[in-house]
């Protein structure tokens, strides 16, 4: 039961060009460094040119990983959407990077021995490459997790302190109108009501307190429209592509690898803030 709730933490997707390079820099020249001291198998022993010959794997190492990193979140940005990565996604996208790097390496393999009988399978060429990659890059997943998580709970805990000190003045009732989609379909709240609104595809979810209880409704509007409609409002913040919060409804703040969670006071609801997203301004 741990692992799997392990397994289902957010975890962050590497986002910057300059760590998608260094990475993929650092696990190529891993390769070929264990290759060059460990020289297992004894695939090493059947070529002239060691150096070089080993030098080739740490390159398509390198070469797969700007390939899966860089390339494919291009192409299929949903896919790898940070906002809905979890330690499984990381794990199941680095075993089939895996697998891609092992079909290259048995390709180059076969290249560079064209006039020997092959050693190796391309089954048993795959299991040499888990072996000398899976270890490496699982602890480094879990150390990464660990890490991140310190500081971002390190972090809420110094905000949240803040927020407990911090009087809060209720400002004068005011209203607050948003226009939907559909122009009979008017919202009208006082903005002390409002707590938060979620992005539901072409739809927004309202949160907010009717009759001191709870109450949603699901409108056809952007985000971005209501952000819009919304600006002249301190209180309310775009804190993350798919949430809009009240910040004087937030109770606590706590952190986890990929990012902040906002907790409310009046409900058991919470809303994602994106890392880039100024957390002070939340307090």
């Amino acid at each position: 039961m741990k692992i799997a709730n392990w397994l289902n933490k957010p975890y962050p997707f590497i986002d910057k060009i300059l760590n998608k390079l260094l990475l993929s820099i650092l696990f190529g020249l891993f390769i070929f460094l264990f290759l060059i001291f460990f020289q297992p198998f004894g695939i090493a022993e059947r070529i002239g040119n060691k150096f070089f010959y080993l030098l080739g794997f740490g390159l398509i190492t390198s070469f797969s990983l700007l390939i899966s990193y860089i390339l494919l979140p291009l192409v299929f940005p949903k896919l790898f959407d940070s906002n809905y990565w979890r330690i499984k996604n990381e794990l199941i996208f680095i075993l089939c990077n895996i697998i891609f790097i092992a079909i290259l390496n048995y390709g180059y393999y076969i290249r560079f021995e064209y006039d020997l009988v092959p050693e190796f399978n391309l089954f048993f060429f795959g299991l040499i490459t888990l072996s000398v990659g899976i270890f490496p890059v699982s602890f480094l997943v879990f150390i990464r997790e660990m890490y991140l998580s310190s500081i971002s709970k390190k972090n809420a805990l110094e905000l949240n302190s803040i927020i407990e000190q911090k009087v809060k003045i209720v400002p004068d009732n005011e209203i607050i109108t948003i226009n939907t989609d559909a122009k009979a379909d008017m919202i009208k709240l006082d903005l002390q009501d409002l707590i938060y609104i979620k992005s539901e595809d072409n739809y927004c979810k309202l949160y907010f307190k009717e009759h001191n209880k709870i109450q949603s409704k699901l409108v056809r509007i952007s985000l971005k429209n209501i952000e819009e409609q919304l600006k002249n409002f301190p209180e309310i913040l775009r804190c993350h592509r798919s949430y809009i919060v009240n910040k004087n409804h937030i109770q606590k703040i706590s952190g986890n690898a990929r990012s902040y969670v906002v907790h409310f006071a009046l409900c058991n609801e919470t809303a994602f803030v994106s890392r880039n997203f100024p957390k002070e301004m939340l307090i």
